[in-house]
């Protein structure tokens, strides 16, 4: 019989000296991510291939190079291309988990590819969700599947459910990191404390071939941090940051397999906590104000914290905080085989987020209106109306009331107005619901879209039944009518945003002053 003692360590001799190759591969990715990804700058803006701002989606005041993402993966593929080749003991660790790993490297490729189309050219988001379920598929037959987890000790067995749970977990992993790319360095810098956790937590429970390539990931960011840090020189765009989030989905899952074929799910669920929170509630916040799930807006959590903080930098080291301690709390979970302590994590950081009015609340009160609506649609008498200020300073609600006047006078059904003005970053949402008792069928609809120069900023939706003395076309041409101060105020924030965009430019390239140079 074998002696536990000397079993325990020779497992920490071998943790140790793979902790080691592992820091080697890291620092090898890095070297080469570096000066790759300093090429992709110069070819990128040399063929054109940049980010441009449009006034009012894309905030930054520059064209920025894309192709972040291509770098990143060369950075990776290369490193593990020359190590594999002149090392057979990086093909001993490889060689259980070829099938999967090769797999997931077509799935890179496939991915960068659809991203590289998307930034270049654009691409509607429901073929995006194609792409990325394409290569969600390739992952799952090249052997990673979730067939069964594990939370608090009980285990739950999937069965035939097993591939569409893991296609919908690697589906969520490439999402939310795409959605969290708003900021420069942001998703960079999530990508980086995520693959780190992720290889300390397989080296920890024996998983070294997932441990190693996570490592080599973490190298390929930090060496292309340095470009995409604030202000960024280049972009990670679409083809980075689904590739980060399918990597760091897929390890996530081999990274806390315990036996064969079952997840520790606590570990990779706080992991992830972060960026699939800022997804949900960017889901529910959508669907909430009648927006399309696809639409883009500056609702998601970097947007809220730049609100709050103005500074770039400063909202990076929060994600990061906020990242970093529900990955520790993933960590000592695993170290301690107590899923609490991952719960607790990501329980603490959520909850610090709505209660701190950071990020969430908003939604928050939205769900709970809508859930309170749907309760009181039944016995409800009279008419009610919400109106919640998503984001922005402007009074939109003087407006709103005019509007709720005009549908209690007319007898309306309902009237919701959804303002999104991404570039003045100003978003609200109300509705309004009167008494009825029209049948949906002689009913009328009408949706009024609100422009700001080309780009819509908003939509306006009201219907109505049947009424004495006035059409429905006569009720829209009175509607139309009110709608004529809106518009005016939206075009009068607009020039003011544009004077002030004037004014700050010219401050900034004005000569100083004899007494400015002196402050100076």
């Amino acid at each position: 019989m074998s002696d536990p003692q000397v079993d325990q360590v020779d497992q920490a001799i071998h943790v140790v000296q793979a902790a080691k190759y592992m820091l080697m591969l890291c620092g090898i990715a890095a070297v080469v991510s570096y000066p790759l990804t300093n090429i992709m700058i110069s070819v990128a803006q040399r063929i054109g291939f940049v980010d441009r701002p449009d006034g009012h989606h894309k905030g930054h005041d520059r064209a920025v190079a894309l192709g972040g993402g291509l770098a990143v993966f060369l950075a990776a593929a290369i490193t593990f291309a020359v190590e594999y080749l002149s090392s057979e003991k990086l093909q001993q660790i490889l060689f259980e988990q070829s099938p999967y790993l090769g797999g997931l490297l077509l799935a890179g490729i496939w991915i960068v590819g659809v991203g590289l189309v998307d930034d270049r050219f654009g691409m509607p988001g429901k073929v995006k969700l194609l792409g990325q379920f394409i290569a969600a598929l390739m992952v799952v037959a090249a052997g990673l599947q979730i067939h069964s987890f594990s939370v608090f000790g009980f285990a739950v067995h999937l069965g035939v459910l097993s591939v569409p749970f893991t296609v919908f977990w690697l589906l969520g992993a490439m999402n939310s990191l795409n959605l969290l790319d708003g900021i420069d360095g942001l998703a960079t810098t999530v990508g980086i404390i995520l693959c780190a956790t992720i290889a300390v937590m397989a080296l920890v429970i024996g998983q070294t071939a997932v441990a190693i390539v996570a490592a080599v990931f973490v190298g390929s960011l930090v060496g292309f941090l340095r470009f995409n840090f604030p202000p960024a020189k280049i972009f990670l765009g679409d083809a980075g940051s689904m590739l980060i989030g399918l990597i760091v989905g897929a390890l996530a899952i081999g990274g806390s397999l315990k036996g064969t074929a079952t997840v520790a799910l606590a570990a990779p669920m706080a992991i992830w906590a972060l960026p699939m929170f800022d997804s949900f509630v960017a889901i529910v916040r959508r669907k909430l104000a009648g927006r399309s799930i696809y639409a883009t807006d500056r609702g998601h959590l970097h947007h809220r914290l730049m609100a709050l903080f103005g500074n770039n930098t400063r909202v990076l080291a929060v994600v990061a905080v906020c990242c970093g301690v529900t990955c520790v709390g993933a960590l000592l979970s695993v170290f301690m085989h107590n899923d609490l302590l991952a719960l607790g994590a990501v329980a603490a950081v959520l909850c610090m987020l709505i209660a701190t009015q950071a990020f969430g609340h908003i939604e928050f009160k939205m769900l709970l209106s809508r859930i309170k609506w749907l309760f009181l649609a039944i016995v409800r008498r009279k008419g009610d109306h919400v109106s919640f200020q998503i984001q922005g300073t402007h009074q939109w609600d003087k407006l709103w009331q005019s509007l709720v006047e005009f549908g209690e006078k007319m007898e309306l059904v309902d009237i919701r107005l959804d303002i999104n003005f991404a570039s003045l970053q100003e978003s609200f949402h109300a509705s309004w619901s009167g008494p009825t008792k029209s049948d949906r069928r002689e009913r009328w609809r009408t949706e009024i879209p609100l422009f700001a120069d080309e780009h819509v900023v908003g939509k306006l939706t009201v219907s109505g039944g049947p009424q004495l003395g006035i059409s429905s076309c006569q009720a829209i041409d009175q509607l139309m009518d009110l709608l004529e101060p809106l518009e005016a105020e939206v075009a009068e924030m607009v020039a003011a945003s544009e004077q002030a965009k004037v004014a700050t430019e010219s401050s900034q390239t004005a000569p100083k002053t004899e007494s400015e140079i002196l402050a100076g």
